[in-house]
């Protein structure tokens, strides 16, 4: 069952506020890479420029954003591998789907174990388990449309490669990394109790005892208040914590490193603190009415990404800052 959701996702930078307005912006280079702007010389001036400075910024506030998700999540007290079921409208993060029904966990996930997952049997209601890794990237669902054969019952999330004896009947899913957020939806359609019921049906259990990850430190922020040249302090290790499964990203991967290492330099830190708060915050502001690399009709915008995001990092952070964990294009449909 394909999809259809209406959202208005705003993004904010300092003085500048980007969102469902209507209006058609200007276009966006196609490789989402503006033009080079080139620092002024200097004998000791570090191997990045302004714009390498703000595409990386961009880049690493993608994973940011959802690793201050994850902080906040386990705050409030959710458990590893245990869902967590929100009455309706009652989720904690940018731009939920106010027609259907959350359920939400965070997966750890090893080469000895899996998650099993319980799901009820649905017929007539949209429904699915969304399983997505550390930088907002969608790795798995169970629905209808991705198991034609049996799409309820017993299946088990598991680490690619992990020797796993399963029970039989249980399905298994493979995915590529150690850990997850998961989002169950269940559509509420016209009996919302009907809907509650079959959301509090859905389970998970660990078949073994896998190790929660340490998670790196980041600076405070919130949506509204982007951070400057804080966000890349620790930004060596908050890359380290989750790998980044898409080809393409090493280069802008290398200048958060390299600009991890120039700011021990306190002159070089100011500048890059003036360049993500002066370019980087409006290129990231510029970029929001498309959503990146989105098509404008009629003053709605159709993401050109969404769920899986290729090497277009600037449409991931993009709706990971609008409206974190988006599903795919082939199951739905955003606008």
């Amino acid at each position: 069952m394909n999809r259809t959701v209406w959202l208005c996702m705003a993004v904010v930078a300092p003085l500048l506020l980007s969102g469902c307005n209507g209006s058609t912006p200007e276009a966006t280079p196609a490789d989402g890479t503006p033009p080079t702007t080139a620092s002024a010389p200097s004998a000791t001036a570090p191997a990045y420029t302004d714009q390498d400075i703000s595409d990386a910024w961009i880049y690493l506030l993608g994973r940011l954003l959802v690793l201050r998700q994850q902080k906040a999540d386990l705050a409030e007290g959710m458990k590893w591998n245990e869902f967590t079921h929100r009455k309706p409208g009652a989720v904690e993060w940018p731009n939920p789907n106010l027609d259907v029904a959350y359920s939400e966990a965070w997966v750890a996930l090893d080469e000895n174990s899996c998650t099993q997952v319980t799901v009820p049997k649905i017929t007539g209601r949209y429904y699915t388990v969304q399983f997505l890794n550390g930088w907002g990237e969608t790795l798995a669902n169970i629905n209808a449309r991705t198991q034609p054969t049996r799409d309820w019952g017993e299946f088990a999330v598991c680490l690619e490669g992990a020797d796993v004896a399963l029970p039989e009947g249980v399905v298994r899913v493979d995915v590529p990394a150690r850990f997850l957020r998961v989002l169950a939806r269940v559509e509420l359609g016209d009996n919302w109790e009907q809907a509650v019921a079959l959301q509090h049906k859905f389970a998970l259990r660990p078949t073994g005892s896998p190790t929660p990850p340490t998670l790196p430190s980041i600076p405070p922020f919130d949506p509204q208040h982007l951070p400057g040249a804080e966000a890349f302090d620790n930004a060596v290790a908050v890359l380290d914590s989750e790998r980044d499964l898409n080809p393409g990203m090493e280069a802008v991967a290398a200048h958060v490193r390299a600009i991890a290492q120039g700011i021990q330099d306190p002159t070089e830190r100011a500048r890059v603190d003036r360049v993500v708060r002066d370019k980087g915050h409006a290129d990231l502001a510029k970029a929001s009415p498309t959503i990146g690399h989105g098509t404008v009709r009629n003053g709605w915008v159709r993401p050109a990404v969404a769920g899986s995001y290729g090497n277009d990092w600037l449409g991931r952070t993009l709706i990971n800052l609008g409206g974190i964990w988006a599903n795919q294009l082939d199951g739905v449909l955003y606008f």
